[in-house]
């Protein structure tokens, strides 16, 4: 028997800590979409010039009418009627207005891992003659079953460290997206909000043109009313100034009859 020999065995355990984390950001937009149509009417160049300067002196103390900006305007549901006195023109406009909202998203799925490895280490003895039984076949099995032991061991200390720094990790990577992402999901609601506004818009421009057709109607009849008006202060006042008397009128959903005797002073 000599002095016994050692024998060092290593062992080696590969860590990896993954994680994967799915984001998703979402944005919203809005925007108002207005469809208008507008018909002129040369009105003012049918009248005569008497008849269109009472008309006019009529339109500026009518009920339902405004000035503006230098014109008439009769408000209606959804339009309005303008009457520009500089031109004769009856402008009819025609105002849908909507509200449109559209939600974009983006979303992105970020995977990375940490790896290191972990390292057992152990010694077995024996003899150079075989004292004991103690080969160094023997001595490197059991010293190979203590460096496993060992880097199993270290692997699993190993673990909790590789896991808080994949927290790590992934917390910034998530940051860094989130600007990425929010910027994804703000063109995505642009996007969506642009074809959801093109498609109101082409809606409402449907609807208007079938409602200017009925606002047309409907000006023109508030205008032949006060047309309507001033032709009878035109006559009252005309059989005033001639000493009319009999003077008589009477209104109906057919207009109104006006009349009145007139002296010519003709004499047979």
């Amino acid at each position: 028997m000599c002095n016994p020999r050692r024998v060092r065995v290593e062992a080696t355990r590969d860590v990896v800590e993954a994680w994967e984390l799915a984001l998703e950001r979402r944005a919203s937009a809005s925007d108002s979409v207005v469809s208008e149509l507008e018909v002129r009417h040369p009105f003012g160049g049918t009248l005569g010039q008497a008849t269109r300067l009472v008309f006019e002196h009529t339109l500026a103390t009518a009920d339902d009418w405004h000035v503006e900006q230098g014109g008439h305007v009769l408000t209606l549901p959804d339009g309005q009627v303008r009457y520009d006195p500089g031109t004769g023109e009856l402008v009819v406009t025609a105002r849908l207005e909507d509200s449109v909202t559209a939600e974009g998203r983006a979303s992105e799925t970020l995977r990375g891992a940490v790896r290191e490895q972990a390292t057992g280490s152990a010694e077995g003895r024996y003899y150079a003659d075989g004292f004991a039984g103690r080969t160094r076949e023997v001595a490197e099995r059991e010293a190979q079953v203590a460096a496993e032991a060992d880097a199993v061991q270290r692997a699993r200390e190993l673990a909790g460290r590789l896991r808080m720094q994949a927290d790590r990790e992934s917390a910034t990577a998530a940051a860094a997206a989130q600007a990425r992402l929010q910027e994804a999901a703000d063109a995505d609601a642009r996007t969506r909000l642009a074809e959801e506004r093109e498609r109101v818009r082409a809606d409402l421009d449907t609807r208007n043109r079938e409602r200017i057709t009925a606002l047309g109607r409907d000006g023109l009849r508030a205008v032949n009313g006060v047309l309507a008006t001033a032709y009878q202060r035109a006559l009252l006042d005309f059989a005033r100034q001639h000493g009319a008397t009999g003077v008589r009128q009477q209104e109906s959903e057919d207009g109104i009859d006006i009349e009145f005797e007139l002296d010519l002073g003709m004499e047979n």
